[in-house]
């Protein structure tokens, strides 16, 4: 086992979070855990649960602050090394202020996934806290360019940023494509599911098998959504291996965030030979050449119309898919991208 002992403060019942945390786990580090999460779906087994409150992907988690006293009688306790948290104003505040409690000397750093610092709720304060924070830390990891303008812009020094999403395991075999086009970004305001579901029912898709996966929609949105578009398929929640054979079984990505880290989910599908549609953003730009890897858009014509496009293509799609995986070998391989994160993390 190394000999580094290192506390993750983050939800434990998120993807993202098991990505980092079992990677660690794997290397030999002596890991923990503290979470405001009910569930634990990674692989570290000190997890250390701070309130039986229940948490809300939407914002206006105060309760976290609740966390603060007992976060840092277990820093107290188990004396880590690193201490790593996952979103910059919730987590990553807690974080700090325990350690400033424990009066521990541990190195501490805070990873922003993209709507904590792109577009937080409250930006007149919830900026504030950010700039406070995040230049108040040793390191700050960042998915995106974007991400690491804005974080630069609180007056962060370069030097102390990482960029880089932790990446997509390898994929070279693509499965049967018996789905046309697939969405699976989560129901909240910045994904515009709205618009997406608006253009399809424009468009003549018929034989067509659409599937959109969207978690935090209310039973009632969920029921009204399914109503109003009868030729597609919704779901409100996978568990990750389901939603990856979609994705695997998908020909078409689509995607109409307004801002955005470096999506997961876009890395997945590309990975897996699913073409991307996906918002003209800076984000989504570092990853998709229009035309050539696949495409963006800018609005409701550009979208309907590089669609049909797509679905009318049979030619050239097998050299997206290969430039594609060529792409992600290259700059979103898992174990490339997170050997890269222990080396500045343990720095």
């Amino acid at each position: 086992m190394k000999d580094k002992r290192v506390l993750f403060v983050a939800d434990a019942s998120s993807i993202h979070i098991a990505k980092w945390v079992d990677y660690f786990v794997d290397q030999g580090y002596n890991v923990n855990l503290a979470t405001f999460a009910k569930d634990n779906i990674t692989q570290c087994k000190n997890v250390y649960f701070l309130s039986g409150f229940k948490s809300s992907v939407k914002g206006g988690n105060y309760h976290y602050l609740l966390g603060v006293k007992p976060l840092a009688t277990l820093i107290k306790k188990i004396k880590p090394n690193v201490i790593n948290a996952h979103y910059s104003y919730s987590y990553g505040l807690v974080a700090y202020l325990a350690s400033r409690l424990s009066k521990l000397d541990a190195n501490l750093s805070v990873v922003c996934h993209g709507s904590d610092v792109l577009v937080p709720p409250f930006p007149s304060i919830t900026n504030r806290v950010n700039r406070f924070l995040l230049n108040r830390i040793n390191k700050v990891f960042v998915v995106s360019d974007q991400i690491k303008d804005r974080v630069e812009g609180f007056g962060v020094d370069p030097s102390d940023i990482f960029v880089g999403q932790y990446g997509v395991d390898n994929c070279s075999n693509f499965t049967i494509k018996d789905i046309d086009i697939i969405s699976n970004r989560a129901y909240v305001p910045n994904s515009r599911i709205d618009f997406l579901l608006g253009n399809l029912r424009k468009l003549d898709l018929i034989g067509r098998k659409v599937v959109f996966v969207v978690p935090h929609m209310s039973e009632d949105q969920f029921l009204k959504v399914k109503e109003q578009n009868p030729s597609i398929i919704f779901y409100k929640a996978l568990d990750y291996k389901e939603m990856q054979d979609l994705i695997a079984r998908s020909k078409f990505y689509i995607s109409a965030t307004q801002s955005d880290g470096t999506s997961l989910s876009l890395l997945e599908a590309m990975n897996s030979g699913c073409i991307p549609l996906v918002s003209n953003i800076v984000s989504n730009r570092s990853w998709v050449l229009d035309g050539i890897n696949g495409y963006l858009f800018n609005n409701d014509i550009e979208f309907q119309g590089k669609l049909k496009n797509l679905l009318s293509q049979t030619g050239n799609l097998s050299e997206f898919r290969s430039l594609n995986h060529q792409l992600i070998a290259a700059k979103g391989s898992y174990s490339v991208q997170m050997n890269k994160i222990e080396r500045f993390l343990m720095s």
